[in-house]
């Protein structure tokens, strides 16, 4: 619920932007056919992504799940990158990536101790494919449409797959429960449009196999938010991991 709360409350924040940029450059200029395409295509991946997100943080940690999840789809990326969009790795970059790899390895299989932990590594693991399908796609799509009305068009169908899904779930407790995680979405949904968009712009001006693997370093962040707020298990083995992840970051950036 919270999650799709903050996908409309994201959209409506970002909305008045995409009309203002339609408006002034026109919908010809703004948005092109193939564009179209790959908004449709991304807005459906995002909720097929956002309902794999919410499952992920239900049934694990957020120090094991957001890393897996935010990593584990770098080697897939810059394989279908090379393969579809003709995108070159340098040397170090290449071994960047191995390295942040080999750190979301090290944290899926070093760090589970419980019997749930199984179940969110997969699901981590399911939302890393996600990431990749709609990254690829949010680079081409970009090319074609502005990344304003491009994330407002994206949330917008988001929004609407995952509605059915909201109804069956929450039929006759909707209003309560948006009452209840009204601040969380509203986080949610700024967060998401405020990040992501500076990651579309990111897609206008470089590979997108680099820029997802650097985006990677908030899993830094993530694994230690978990551990300081949330109270969650601290291990050498996690921490020595999430070093790995920062130091292929560095390499990729130094590339």
């Amino acid at each position: 619920m919270a999650v799709w709360l903050g996908l409309w409350l994201g959209c409506a924040v970002i909305l008045p932007g995409a009309i203002g940029i339609i408006i002034y450059r026109g919908i010809h200029a703004t948005v092109q056919l193939t564009g179209i395409f790959c908004i449709i295509a991304t807005g459906l991946i995002h909720s097929v992504y956002f309902r794999l997100l919410a499952a992920g943080y239900e049934a694990g940690e957020i120090s094991l799940v957001y890393p897996i999840a935010r990593g584990s789809g770098i080697a897939l990326t810059a394989i279908l990158a090379g393969l579809l969009l003709k995108e070159q790795l340098a040397v170090l970059g290449s071994i960047g990536i191995g390295l942040v790899c080999l750190g979301i390895i090290s944290l899926s299989t070093g760090t589970r101790k419980r019997a749930d932990d199984t179940k969110a590594v997969r699901l981590a693991l399911c939302i890393g494919a996600s990431i990749v399908a709609y990254s690829l796609v949010d680079k081409v799509g970009v090319s074609y449409v502005n990344p304003v009305v491009y994330i407002c068009s994206m949330f917008l169908i988001a929004g609407i797959a995952l509605t059915p899904m909201l109804l069956r779930r929450y039929r006759g407790a909707l209003g309560r429960e948006a009452r209840e995680n009204i601040g969380y979405a509203l986080i949610i949904g700024i967060g998401s449009v405020g990040t992501y968009l500076m990651i579309l712009f990111a897609f206008t001006r470089g590979p997108v196999n680099y820029i997802v693997a650097v985006r990677e370093f908030a899993v830094v962040f993530g694994a230690l938010a978990g551990i300081i707020f949330l109270k969650e298990r601290f291990a050498i083995t996690k921490a020595l991991a999430i070093c790995i992840i920062v130091i292929g970051i560095i390499s990729i950036k130094l590339s």
